[in-house]
């Protein structure tokens, strides 16, 4: 059987049958209008239907009423209601465009960590046991449920899941997994009750197994249930694999059709789904329910490459594969592998900068699909060609220049794209070195730039402005990169000083300027191996040796984004110190990856040193200042190595303009002070300056 081929196998649960193993997990992706279904929510899903997922799952719909409140936890009002008859036309909607292009929809009812009985009632953080703090951003719960509530919130989810059916919802899945309410109940982290709803794994499950009745009861017994369940909740006195192979058979008595398998609270002390952690590291959990049920069961936690899905469908890890982030990079995955391209499927990095936004309650958006941010309101390429072919010449082939071209050749412009290396993916080529989880996105770009015969690639192309009259454009698209942010102290031109500029010349194959043999040998045998990443990471990493340009004992300066990920990838048989002027590190990272980058930097044994700025370099090492004190010290090293990111870039910009006032500046090159602009920024700009033309 070909590679993928099994991904691509009907599946059946209960009586729903799907086309292929692939299922879009639910997510809050924050795109509803007081919690209605919006425009935008149903043009993404339907984006994932018409791109060939077997089962959709709308992500949180809330069982309780929510309106004219503020809940404590901010992804609550980016949810979709259910609670009421006026949601009904939303999912219908939503079922109905799936439906057109062969998926099945699964509603996803949930309940956070807020509750309340009716809409006159206050919303109140609420839990089974009220000597366990509630989940993120909602403190001490206000009330421990009562069973009476119980009663009533057990009604709510009959009432939501009828309404489910009737817009045409094929499957119900409830959410008891990541340390939500229903998962409360289930832990025994966090259920201390002594009545009927604690105790014993049939008293735990109690309230999830009278919610799965009232189901039956509202929508008939053939109203396939689907659980999404903590398979190991991660916390401490909590539920191990385990305990969730006794409850799954006491849960299903009551008739479930299938599992969804994932791990962790989110508050859980061991990160679940950041880069940090390795891919699949938690798909043995679903294979081991396998061995306590006949019903499907799929992993559903930190999965993200066709690999990994061939891997749990080959060797028994799951009946079908569970994959948010990756459906939200490339809606197109299920039918480029249908199609037998999956070297065209554009990768999820991992980065989380979906979740930073939707943690906060903010629009979810993506570092490689733009789409996702802009929605309806900008659209897809293919929705809207160009009313007048134009040339468009874009200048820099990084992620932004390469999303330009794209967008533009898709649009049935006529593309130049131009950079003066001899690759394309620019600061991406340095970053795949320091981060394994980027180099699918440069394989993605050097295919993309390939499938379009209307992208004219010029590499190893320097240009001005007489260059780029000379191509006769009508529009011009400039992406040169941002600056490199550089430091003014004395030594910063040693032979034992790295800059990240130095690095990406290395990248790109050559040789820095000003640098000496040691640089020219490690060029030369990058070249001798066909500057393939791997050797690259190998020679960079090298403590020793004749390539070895960056030393056992180094500093790095700058401890924002940039210097963090440089620390983590050359820490090991190293001394690494970090200094960051700041007095807190990592800006540029955010909500969800900052915390668990500087854990794991420390746990490697990377010194951090914030309020700490450089004033020298000497042959000894680094000469850094307390930024408060003034007090002066020497950090002994080998190698300094400055990672302070980048700032605005206009020369080039500047230049052309002047003869092409509609020029347009995408990038890094736009990075305001201060911030930190990465390749969500560059992709987003790119999208938007070819959606205009």
């Amino acid at each position: 059987m070909a590679k993928y081929q099994k991904l691509l196998e009907p599946l059946k649960i209960g009586n729903v049958e799907l086309k292929n193993r692939f299922v879009m997990l639910p997510m809050t992706i924050e795109k509803v209008d007081n919690y209605h279904v919006t425009d935008d929510l149903v043009d993404f899903y339907e984006k994932r239907a018409e791109g060939g997922v077997g089962l959709v799952e709308i992500g949180s719909a809330y069982v309780c009423d929510c309106f004219n409140t503020t809940p404590k936890y901010h992804t609550t009002t980016g949810a979709c209601g259910i609670w009421d008859d006026e949601f009904i036309p939303g999912f219908k909607r939503v079922a109905d465009v799936c439906h057109e292009h062969g998926s099945k929809v699964a509603a996803q009812l949930q309940l956070c960590y807020e509750w309340r009985a009716t809409g006159e009632d206050p919303l109140l953080s609420y839990s089974p046991s009220k000597d366990v703090m509630s989940g993120p951003f909602v403190g001490m719960p206000e009330r421990e449920f009562t069973k009476e509530e119980i009663a009533i919130l057990v009604d709510q989810y009959g009432a939501a899941a009828k309404r489910c059916k009737e817009a045409g919802i094929d499957i119900i899945e409830i959410h008891a997994g990541i340390g939500y309410m229903v998962m409360r109940f289930l832990s025994k982290y966090s259920n201390h009750r002594t009545d009927e709803y604690g105790g014993s794994p049939e008293n735990r499950a109690r309230l999830l197994t009278e919610i799965i009745d009232k189901i039956h009861e509202t929508c008939g017994a053939d109203m396939p249930i689907l659980i999404r369940i903590s398979a190991d909740d991660l916390m401490p006195g909590g539920n191990r694999i385990e305990d969730t192979l006794e409850l799954v058979p006491i849960i299903e008595k009551h008739g479930v059709d299938a599992w969804s398998v994932q791990a962790g609270f989110h508050e859980a002390p061991r990160p679940v789904a950041n880069q940090i952690v390795p891919e699949g590291e938690f798909i043995d959990l679903a294979k081991q329910v396998k061995t306590v049920t006949n019903k499907p069961v799929f992993p559903g936690t930190r999965i993200n490459t066709l690999d990994m899905c061939d891997k749990i469908m080959n060797e028994g890890y799951g009946d079908a594969v569970g994959m948010g982030r990756q459906f939200i990079a490339d809606p197109e995955t299920a039918n480029k592998v249908a199609a037998g391209h999956p070297e065209q499927v554009r990768p999820c990095i991992v980065c989380s900068r979906c979740l930073d936004n939707i943690f906060i309650g903010k629009p979810c958006q993506c570092s490689v699909n733009a789409h996702v941010w802009q929605g309806v309101k900008v659209g897809t390429p293919e929705e809207h060609p160009a009313e007048k072919q134009k040339h468009v010449v874009v200048i820099g082939a990084g992620p932004g220049g390469c999303e330009a071209a794209r967008v533009a050749a898709i649009r049935g412009h006529k593309v130049t794209l131009i950079d003066k290396s001899d690759r394309v993916g620019g600061l991406l080529n340095m970053a795949q070195v320091l981060n394994a989880k980027i180099e699918p996105l440069v394989k993605y770009w050097n295919e993309e730039i390939k499938l379009h015969p209307n992208i004219e690639l010029k590499l190893n192309t320097k240009v001005d402005a007489a260059a780029v009259k000379a191509l006769n454009p009508d529009e011009v698209i400039v992406s040169p990169g941002g600056g490199i942010i550089a430091l003014d102290v004395p030594g910063i031109n040693g032979k034992n000083v790295v800059k990240s500029e130095d690095i990406k010349e290395m990248c790109a194959g050559k040789v820095p300027e000003g640098k000496g043999m040691l640089w020219k040998a490690a060029v030369a045998a990058i070249k001798a191996q066909g500057g393939t990443v791997e050797f690259m990471r190998f020679g960079l990493n090298m403590a020793s040796g004749p390539t070895a340009i960056v030393g056992k004992r180094v500093v790095v300066v700058g401890g924002g984004f940039a210097g963090l990920e440089v620390a983590e990838a050359m820490c090991e048989n190293r001394q690494i110190t970090v200094i960051e002027e700041a007095k807190k590190l990592g800006n540029g990272i955010g909500i969800i990856d900052k915390n668990p980058t500087i854990n794991l930097v420390k746990s490697k044994g990377v010194k951090l040193m914030p309020l700490t700025k450089l004033v020298e370099v000497t042959k000894k090492g680094a000469k850094v200042q307390n930024v408060e004190t003034g007090e002066e010290t020497l950090l002994e090293c080998d190698t300094v190595l400055t990672s302070l990111g980048v700032e605005q870039n206009t020369a080039l910009y500047d230049e052309i303009k002047a003869v092409f006032p509609n020029a347009i500046l995408i990038g890094d090159a736009t990075t305001p002070a201060g911030k930190v602009f990465r390749t969500l920024e560059a992709v987003k700009g790119g999208y938007e300056a070819a959606m205009s033309i």
